[in-house]
């Protein structure tokens, strides 16, 4: 058997299903090898760009709770998938990346897309190896089945993240064993998890038991634990108040009772309060509490007690002195408590008097370089109002992504994710575009009837919205909803703020998103609308309420900025406000 069928008939064995990517020259053998092969188990996902096909393998991934798999080929190929790597590395997500290299025999020999480190060639290896958790340059083909191994292991065991495996294009037909004795076909056999045991955890259960006030810290973390359940159930049955991070928002049901809110820079106030002013032991699970999560407690965080539960602690250890951390696997750890519970139990009474509160939407002092105006006499349309409106589009069972910038903070802080699906903002590297392409594998592998909905702006549209038309290569019933304002609005906002509003490379010329993205599709295939009212966007509503089987692109056109409910630009513009230099001010007191 050959090495490339051999790969396929692997991918096929542990369920893969998706392997996104851009052919080429040097991973095309591959590629054959899938349409020969895959009869329906394993499909190529063909993206626009290889950073799409790395944010789509890593959303699926994330979504899934499996291992994404994306390829590309060499040279330009491979320098536009590291940028999704690199995501997928900060962030701790699984994922397989297949590179096709030169063939062997031409390395220091002035190969086209040559990255084999020799002379003023780029090193594959090194370059990937900043950004993952295991690389392997297969040259012998009798090396195929131990790299291919243990570079599963590396994204599944421990803190998560991905591999790469580089291919020089004449190890492909080359002939490999076949499968070994002992290959597993099951994702789960090749995590090698820490063992949990009573004695571990004896410690925080003591402190939880004995707590006055204590706050669980669910971050995104816990999705990707072995026993999710067991940590919502051991919360429960304990009574215990829940906040999440910005990641982890859904990995908790916004409309539970003991659900405080959002923690982090587009969080709630009334979470930074409480967490501030009333919790006596904090307990971070699936969290590093990074500084996006961390900001608004400032200080505080010195002045609790933390108890940490991490598959991997190092990262927060830099961050806080924890008094307890236990090393493990979430979902191992809570089972190990709800035994604990069910012998020794106790309850928490609810929070007296807590509402979840949100800042008041206000208006940011107009910005010169917006260069799309009103009608006259027709109030246009804001960001909160349409966030507002949405609420009620966003999917049960299925999926919601958030894009980096203004309209993704705001809806974080403004929506609530319904129950059965997922809520996804990629953070790592927190670029623009990831939602677009990430919705792809958000979607992909979805139960029949389950829909996603992507909040992006326009930045992210100039940047990812040509995979749109990958969606409707697939017929994948995704909403995109593009806030244009003409601008990078966040940095927009930062330039205001802290270059006393001396504005530069952040707008550009009108865009029309309605007419560029209507050439992806006719009006079979492409669901089209624009907004730039409350009354325009209502009907556009309704008329995609009827049509919402296909992919659909709404353009919200924007006139006017508001302040984003983002606490280190809320302080700043409250002194605008005092100063009177900006007519209003967020402020707490929405519920």
């Amino acid at each position: 058997m050959t090495l490339n069928d051999a790969l396929v008939n692997a991918l096929i064995a542990l369920d893969i299903r998706y392997v996104f990517g851009v052919s080429g020259a040097n991973i095309e053998l591959f590629h054959d090898a899938i349409h020969r092969l895959g009869q329906g188990k394993l499909r190529s996902i063909m993206s626009k760009s290889e950073d799409g096909a790395a944010f789509m393998a890593d959303c699926r991934a994330r979504v899934h709770r499996t291992l994404g798999v994306c390829c590309s080929t060499s040279g330009g190929g491979m320098m536009n998938l590291i940028a999704g790597i690199a995501e997928s590395y900060a962030e701790s997500v699984p994922v397989l990346a297949l590179v096709g290299q030169p063939p062997a025999e031409l390395e220091g020999k002035g190969a086209f897309q040559e990255s084999s480190g020799i002379g003023r060639s780029v090193d594959s290896f090194t370059l990937f190896s900043a950004a993952s958790k295991y690389v392997a340059k297969i040259c012998n083909p009798d090396d195929f089945w131990h790299h291919l191994t243990e570079a599963i292991k590396a994204a599944l065991s421990g803190r998560h993240g991905p591999a790469v495996l580089l291919f020089p294009r004449n190890i492909f037909n080359q002939e490999v064993d076949s499968c070994p004795e002992g290959w597993v076909e099951n994702l789960r056999n090749f995590i090698r998890p820490k063992a949990v045991t009573e004695e571990m955890v004896h410690p925080l259960f003591e402190a939880i038991r004995l707590a006055h006030k204590p706050v669980v810290i669910i971050g995104h973390g816990v999705r990707r634990c072995t026993d999710q359940q067991s940590v919502t159930d051991f919360v429960h049955a304990a009574g215990l108040p829940v906040v999440t991070t910005i990641s982890g928002r859904s990995e908790f049901p916004n409309d539970d009772p003991q659900y405080l809110g959002v923690l982090g820079v587009a969080g709630h106030p009334s979470v930074h309060t409480y967490l501030k002013e009333q919790v006596d032991l904090i307990i971070a699970v699936g969290t590093g509490l990074n500084f996006m999560t961390r900001q608004p407690l400032a200080s505080a965080l010195a002045d609790k007690k933390i108890a940490v539960v991490n598959i991997d602690a190092g990262e927060l250890t830099r961050i806080i002195s924890p008094e307890l951390i236990i090393e493990g696997d979430a979902g191992h750890v809570f089972q190990v408590m709800k035994k604990m519970l069910g012998e020794k139990p106790f309850k928490f009474p609810p929070i007296e008097d807590y509402r979840q509160q949100t800042y008041t939407p206000a208006l940011a002092p107009a910005i010169k370089e917006n260069l799309r105006h009103s009608e006259p006499g027709v109030p246009p349309l804001l960001q909160s109002e349409a966030i507002a409106m949405l609420q009620e589009f966003l999917p049960e069972n299925g999926h919601v992504l958030y894009d980096a910038g203004n309209c993704g903070t705001a809806a974080i802080h403004m929506t609530k994710v319904p129950r059965g699906s997922s809520s996804t903002m990629a953070l790592g590297m927190g670029g623009m575009g990831y939602a677009v392409a990430g919705a792809i594998g958000a979607q992909l592998g979805s139960p029949a009837g389950a829909r996603t909905l992507v909040f992006a702006g326009d930045g992210a549209f100039l940047i990812s919205g040509f995979e749109i038309h990958t969606a409707v290569d697939l017929k994948l019933p995704i909403f995109f909803v593009i806030f244009n304002n003409n601008m990078h609005g966040m940095c927009a906002m930062r330039q205001h703020l802290y270059f006393e509003s001396r504005l530069e490379c952040v707008s550009y010329a009108p865009l029309s998103i309605a007419q560029v993205a209507r050439g992806f599709g006719d009006n079979d295939h492409l669901w089209i609308g624009s907004a730039g009212t409350v009354d325009e966007l209502r009907a556009q509503l309704e008329n995609y309420r009827q049509q919402k089987d296909i992919p659909g692109v709404l353009e919200l056109r924007l006139t006017r900025e508001e302040i984003p409910p983002f606490t280190p630009f809320i302080s700043e513009f409250e002194k605008y406000a005092a100063e009177s230099l900006c007519p209003a001010a967020l402020i707490n007191g929405k519920s």
